[in-house]
């Protein structure tokens, strides 16, 4: 049985997440929606999603690249979204995006993990590791359902903050990186370009030039191995994050 799942992922949360449900399904195809680009076809008969939540809702790019998919129709389809603590009508969204496809959101589910987004959240190393514990075991419940191909009700939530539309929040996201900076220990090596979903990031004259078509997903913070990119005076001095079980080498 041809299986896929695609994921999006910016500190290596959604990818660990994917591939513990290839594992747990006895293998499966896990794609980057990076790579996979936009009009992919899929023929596989059981294929998922997995992807954080940002502001209550889906990843532009992951919206896009699901508008865009040619996917097997009749296919058993999953999603899962991994968040700090709220999935807002994130797992809703993806069932109607999926429903005007002629396809259906079978099981979705939310999976708690370390909220990354640096800018709000410093948590201690010791409480990350008690919640990916409790991540663990709340997957290993969540790959048994779709081993079982079990269904659910996908229910909705609070929607994008505000009375601002999606459209409009990915707008402002796109060029939210005017407020991203770098200071003098950046040395140039790449690894924030390499690590961009979006592919937002060229390094010019050793130092990294943002092209205003961000995510604002925070992977070039995250990962900095000098902690040199910043966004506004938020994040400065705060512990960065990344899945303790993901290299950058596996991004995007």
């Amino acid at each position: 049985m041809n299986k896929t799942i695609y994921y999006f992922t910016a500190t290596g949360n959604s990818l660990r997440a994917a591939l513990d449900i290839a594992e747990g399904l006895g293998g499966a195809e896990v794609v980057s929606v990076t790579k996979a680009g936009m009009n992919a076809v899929c023929d596989s008969e059981v294929i998922g999603f997995v992807f954080p939540v940002f502001a209550w809702g889906m990843p532009s790019m992951v919206n896009s690249f699901i508008e865009s998919l040619n996917l097997n129709k009749d296919a058993y389809l999953f999603a899962v979204a991994t968040c700090g603590m709220f999935a807002g009508g994130t797992l809703k969204d993806l069932e109607d995006l999926l429903r005007a496809k002629g396809a259906k959101l079978s099981y979705g589910k939310k999976l708690r993990m370390v909220a990354n987004y640096i800018p709000m959240y410093d948590a201690k190393t010791e409480t990350r590791m008690k919640i990916l514990a409790k991540a663990e075991r709340a997957l290993a419940s969540i790959i048994s359902d779709i081993k079982e191909r079990k269904s659910c009700q996908i229910k909705g939530g609070v929607p994008r903050f505000g009375e601002k539309t999606r459209r409009n929040t990915w707008a402002e996201y796109k060029v939210i990186d005017k407020d991203y900076n770098v200071n003098e220990s950046c040395v140039g090596c790449g690894t924030c370009a390499a690590v961009c979903p979006a592919r937002n990031i060229v390094i010019e004259e050793g130092n990294p030039a943002f092209q205003h078509n961000c995510e604002h997903c925070l992977a070039c913070i995250h990962w900095c191995p000098q902690e040199a990119i910043n966004f506004k005076d938020k994040t400065q001095n705060k512990r960065r994050y990344h899945h303790p079980k993901v290299k950058a080498e596996q991004l995007p």
